[in-house]
């Protein structure tokens, strides 16, 4: 099992806790830092949540890379991971986000 530390983000001058650990498989092992403050009662920077999700290839193939629009603004990621240990690294590291977006939730809202 490995270590889960936790941290915190800032968005938009919010402290979210975050939790961080990292996932392997063979030669291929991923960062992962998630956290929310939960629902917020609210769909804009000005009322809602906050939610954190990073990302980063300590070691193996991955690709990182922003999409952008026509206007060049950068609209969302692509995540690309080479054999089946990647998929195994990425995989684990989603669960884990899932997992902990969803008992932070719960936490905050029970």
């Amino acid at each position: 099992m490995y270590e889960i530390k936790e941290r915190k983000a800032w968005i938009n001058r919010i402290p979210v806790k975050t939790f961080e650990r990292e996932t392997a498989d063979a030669n291929t092992s991923v960062r992962i830092e998630v956290g929310t403050t939960g629902y917020r009662g609210g769909n804009a920077r000005q009322h809602g949540g906050r939610t954190y999700l990073g990302l980063e290839c300590l070691t193996g193939d991955f690709c990182f890379l922003p999409i952008t629009n026509e206007q060049k603004r950068v609209v969302g990621i692509e995540i690309a991971a080479c054999g089946d240990a990647g998929l195994k690294a990425i995989s684990k590291a989603l669960d884990f986000a899932r997992a902990t977006i969803s008992d932070q939730c719960r936490n905050v809202n029970n």
